[in-house]
């Protein structure tokens, strides 16, 4: 299910070209490593080791995000300290920044993660699938792969029952590249769900079933390649949470409420009614929650002021075009090997357009878009494949007066 947004915004075209002195970092400036533990449960307060170089005289936590308060700062020696942080009940779920603020100057920003579940730690050894680590359906572990390491833990589920995995490991900056994997089996070591890379998660795994029987279930996380080494921490959140993999429309007006459907779960399609907020930019995600819990990370949609287009299915062919107005914001899926999805506007000669596909950057969606301006009778106009990255750009000026098509697909048309 390959969701996209696509723009035909306007008339006119602004470039900004900037430039900027590259800084210079001091040698006394201080340098911010890691966080242990490498997240929180909202609604607890948690004491958190920074570690570094060049720490020792802290004298403040700066925060990006609200929802968490630094209650007390230490110092442990002259690279490390510790900082008790407190997580409102209602704390925005993900990832939070922070710097050290020295006598000497400021650091480098890192992150940590918020989650909505009980922390538990990793216990070693838990590196034999018959001995797995035993766990609450409903926690978050937090742990480290060691080179060729596994690690398992066993809950219980009831028949029916969804069992969702997600994994944090490269969206925490790890100081060495760290590439996931997780897989939920049963007892006898068949495999029901696995994950590598999930578009949704960047490089970051995930997989969810349906309990098909009542009884205990193994979750498996490793590095892909059956690397790693104490750097590669991860946080796995394990739970009976949804755990969509797009929501559609990709977006919509700030302000207005949206209806929205969630995609991809392993329980079925759902949907729900939302209002995107009315500060911020333009990028938002928003969180699948039902009444078993909350997704540990969001869906990404766009927010802007155009006027929001669905499209009408069929609109594989240009005789099916769905119509839209131009300027707008384009919403449609590609939802099947070898779909298209055509869209129709009208244009005065020499009208300058931008249109953009956003899939990638910044709905997380696999689609790999390529794009394509037509005229009424076919012949193109304009097209892109890759613009700076997987999502396509043009920029085209109609030729004449009269009917145009955007016509968006994917690369492989799979």
């Amino acid at each position: 299910m390959r969701t996209h947004q696509s723009f035909a915004p306007g008339f006119l075209f602004f470039a900004l070209l900037t430039m900027a002195a590259v800084p210079v970092v001091s040698a006394s400036d201080p340098n911010l490593n890691a966080i242990s533990p490498f997240g929180l449960q909202r609604g607890t307060e948690v004491e958190l080791v920074f570690q570094g170089a060049r720490l020792g005289d802290a004298q403040q936590l700066l925060l990006y995000r609200q929802g968490v308060t630094v209650k007390k700062i230490e110092k442990v020696d002259a690279n490390r300290i510790k900082a008790t942080l407190a997580a409102t009940p209602d704390c925005p779920i993900g990832f939070h920044g922070v710097r050290v603020r020295t006598a000497t100057g400021l650091s480098n920003l890192k992150t940590f993660s918020v989650g909505a579940l009980p922390e538990v730690q990793e216990k070693e050894p838990n590196n034999d699938f018959a001995a797995p680590q035993v766990v609450p359906l409903g926690c978050t572990v937090n742990g480290v792969i060691q080179n060729e390491d596994e690690d398992f833990f066993i809950v219980e589920a009831k028949k029916g029952q969804r069992i969702s995995a997600e994994v944090e490991g490269v969206r925490l900056g790890n100081t060495t590249f760290f590439d996931p994997y997780v897989a939920i089996l049963n007892t006898e070591r068949f495999e029901l769900a696995r994950s590598d890379d999930a578009a949704l998660l960047r490089q970051d795994c995930l997989c969810a079933i349906v309990a098909p029987e009542d009884g205990k279930y193994v979750i498996q996380i490793r590095e892909s390649s059956y690397g790693g080494n104490g750097n590669c921490k991860y946080r796995l959140h394990i739970g009976p949470y949804p755990r969509p993999l797009a929501v559609f429309p990709a977006g919509g007006k700030p302000g207005q409420p949206l209806k929205v459907k969630w995609i991809g779960d392993v329980t079925g399609d759902s949907e729900s009614q939302v209002v995107l907020p009315t500060d911020g930019g333009p990028n938002y995600g928003l969180l699948a929650e039902d009444e078993t819990g909350i997704a540990p990370s969001p869906n990404m949609v766009r927010i802007n002021d155009l006027e929001n287009v669905i499209e009408a299915e069929p609109n594989d062919t240009r005789d099916k075009s769905t119509v839209t107005p131009a300027p707008g914001a384009l919403n449609g899926i590609i939802d099947r090997p070898g779909d298209v999805d055509y869209y129709k506007f009208t244009a005065k000669k020499g009208q300058v357009f931008d249109v953009r596909v956003h899939a990638r950057k910044p709905l997380r969606s696999p689609l790999d878009s390529v794009l394509s301006i037509l005229r009424a009778n076919g012949s193109g106009v304009a097209s892109n494949d890759d613009s700076g990255g997987p999502d396509s750009y043009v920029r085209f000026t109609a030729p004449e007066d009269g009917d145009y098509h955007v016509l968006v697909r994917d690369h492989l048309s799979d």
